[in-house]
């Protein structure tokens, strides 16, 4: 009678896990994580069979993969492939392995996907559709990491293992990417070939017209020299392109247009081209105001239900809210219309270098702000009110600087440093865990004459908090300024786990810093008008400790500003 009750349970489990990948397959991802959970939590109390525990962790991980929360589908994968690894289930294996590695790569992180996507590959039996899935994202992570001759073998492969399980959707797939392959390669003809054969599968399976496929056969027929038959794949794509692939297909046939000296049309096609770039901008940026005005609504009805016991405290935080809301709606309404302005300002003086390095500057005023508004976010919705008013009033004096200085390309010493101490003490005031910070200034400095490129200082102070310092018990950032020789020296230094000096295990780390490629191609472009002008230099900060942490190093030649 226990083993006939026991056997029950795990067909019923059975049951539900079934009836969970059917709703996750319908796209229902809520309801499919919801009842994904309610099966690991009987799975803490029941005694359940490995395999059934398996398929709810995988289960849940493409929950979460699909609703874009990487890193609980990496741990939910991660658990998964240490019960399949103590079973010896390959099989279920090669399914966590291939999860991991389509994250890996859905994160950019393509070293590490190529690794986890062979090892599904070397545990997956041919052929077998599931096979075909691990050899497509393979050879894809491959291509994005510039291995293109390693990555053609697996396509060629998967080609043939489609053609023999008679999977026609596949094939055309497949066809496509090596399209893509071999205009990378400059191989025209081969791409014209597979682009073709793309089509006709779809054309026969009544598929809607393929906008990448079109757009491939397209170029590769106009650097053929067959422009007229180029032109043709772009006018297939052209009616029902949408957003950026859109673009792309404008701008080719921009392109072609000048090759065939027909400006008139090339000259429509760029006008569309550009009106389009900035409907997408300004897309972007209302979702983002959409996205923030929902969070602020919410937390606006939690708290009335909560005034209904405090009336008098309500009166004051109504007020409070009424006058956060309309700053932050003026904040983000100066924000889109400075980034408007900036871009159109960057489209007619692109050719320029020093346009080059003030878009670039515009583009990192917005990220820093974003970062700003979402712990200002965080305290209104948890209802903290001193923090939230001594938050928001150091964060609107450091708007007030950043716009004031984003539209110019140089600023004082003393307002830099200014700036930074602002930052500072709102991250410090947004950490869980407190940290210290120390400014050193030479008695050499002298404030008021020096002048540097603005922004250039806080993303590194944004990195050394975020990625230096995190888990660090007595966390602390040294900034020291020194003057010897005309070379101003400025040194950003914490206490942290330290940097690495071959390809770091990014494993658990999906995100990366947008601040510090910005300042390296803000470096470069400085650079070039006026050369050695800043250079950068990263080390070790206390080498000799268990932390040696990280130590960034500024150093302006002020004899080459004096010279221009």
């Amino acid at each position: 009678m226990y083993v006939q009750t026991a056997a029950g349970q795990h067909q019923r489990m059975a049951g539900f896990i079934d009836s969970a990948d059917l709703l996750l397959r319908k796209g229902l991802i809520e309801e499919s994580k919801s009842m994904y959970n309610g099966i690991l939590s009987r799975a803490e109390i029941n005694d359940m069979p490995d395999t059934l525990l398996l398929q709810a962790h995988l289960g849940i991980a493409r929950a979460w993969h699909m609703n874009q929360q990487l890193d609980s589908s990496l741990q939910s994968y991660l658990k998964a492939l240490q019960l399949a690894k103590s079973a010896g289930a390959s099989s279920f294996q090669a399914d966590a392995y291939m999860g991991i590695g389509v994250l890996q790569a859905h994160a950019k992180n393509f070293p590490k996907a190529i690794q986890y996507l062979k090892q599904a590959d070397s545990l997956t039996a041919a052929p077998s559709v599931k096979k075909l899935q691990i050899r497509i994202n393979l050879a894809n992570s491959l291509m994005e990491a510039d291995k293109d001759e390693e990555a053609l073998p697996y396509l060629q492969s998967s080609l043939q293992t489609a053609q023999v399980l008679s999977q026609e959707t596949i094939q055309a797939i497949i066809h496509t990417n090596l399209s893509n392959l071999f205009i990378k390669a400059k191989d025209w003809q081969a791409a014209i070939i597979h682009s073709k054969e793309s089509l006709q599968i779809r054309e026969k399976l009544q598929q809607p017209p393929s906008i990448i496929t079109y757009n491939n056969l397209g170029y590769a027929l106009t650097q053929s020299g067959a422009l007229e038959d180029g032109k043709k794949a772009y006018l297939r794509a052209l009616p029902v392109a949408q957003g950026t692939q859109r673009q792309q297909v404008l701008k080719n046939l921009k392109e072609l247009s000048l090759l065939q000296n027909d400006h008139r049309a090339a000259l429509q096609y760029f006008e569309e081209y550009d009106q389009l770039k900035d409907s997408i901008q300004q897309q972007e940026i209302a979702q983002r105001v959409a996205e923030i005005t929902e969070t602020y609504e919410s937390a606006e009805k939690s708290r009335q239900i909560q005034s209904l016991q405090l009336e008098n405290k309500t009166r004051r935080q109504q007020l409070i809210l009424v006058i956060i809301g309309s700053v932050l709606l003026i904040l983000l309404i100066c924000l889109a219309t400075y980034l408007y302005l900036k871009t159109e300002q960057a489209k007619r003086e692109l050719s320029h270098t020093k346009t080059r390095n003030r878009l670039l500057l515009a583009q990192l005023n917005p990220h820093f702000i974003f970062n700003s508004l979402q712990h200002v976010q965080h305290y209104l919705y948890k209802n903290d009110k001193e923090t939230s008013m001594a938050y928001l009033s150091n964060f609107a004096r450091l708007i007030r600087s950043t716009l004031a200085h984003s539209d110019t390309d140089w600023i004082s010493l003393e307002e830099e440093v200014e700036l930074l101490k602002n930052y500072l003490y709102l991250q410090r005031l947004a950490m869980h865990k407190p940290f210290h910070f120390n400014l050193h200034v030479g008695p050499e400095v002298d404030f008021s004459t020096i002048q540097l490129p603005p922004m250039l200082l806080q993303p590194v102070v944004e990195n050394a908090i975020k990625h230096g310092i995190t888990d660090q018990a007595d966390a602390n950032i040294e900034i020291s300024i020194h003057l010897a020789q005309q070379k101003l020296t400025v040194s950003i230094s914490d206490n942290g786990k330290g940097i690495s000096t071959t390809s770091p295990d990014r494993s658990n780390n999906l995100h990366k810093s947008m601040g510090s490629q910005l300042v390296n191609k803000r470096i470069r472009e400085i650079n070039k008008q006026y050369p050695e002008f800043i250079h950068l230099h990263t080390e070790e900060a206390y080498p000799d400790k268990t932390y040696p942490g990280t130590r960034v190093q500024f150093i302006f030649d002020i004899k080459q500003i004096s010279k221009n």
